[in-house]
């Protein structure tokens, strides 16, 4: 897993500075998931396992569970969420 991320940063600034793919896993998270990263991976697991999964998720990212920890981490160590930043991505869409 790469660095972690700046929690010395708000949610929206972090957001504004993810790469694109990134940002649509947070809009799908905070969409389809209601927020619950472990509920994300957990799909994704099942998907990548052949298993039933819940969402049939597009996305082009490499290390997906990667990438939904360290963003479950950064919300748990700030204590705010990227709901609001995800939300504002997904209105513009």
């Amino acid at each position: 897993m790469s660095n972690p991320l700046d929690v010395s940063l708000p949610p929206e600034t972090v957001f504004a500075r993810l790469d694109a793919r990134v940002q649509h896993l947070v809009v799908a998270a905070h969409t389809l998931y209601g927020g619950n990263w472990d509920d994300c991976a957990e799909d994704l697991r099942r998907r990548e396992g052949g298993q039933p999964y819940l969402y049939r998720l597009k996305l082009e990212i490499e290390d997906a569970p990667g990438w939904l920890a360290r963003l479950k981490t950064y919300e748990q160590v700030r204590g705010e969420r990227f709901a609001v930043a995800a939300q504002d991505a997904k209105d513009h869409h």
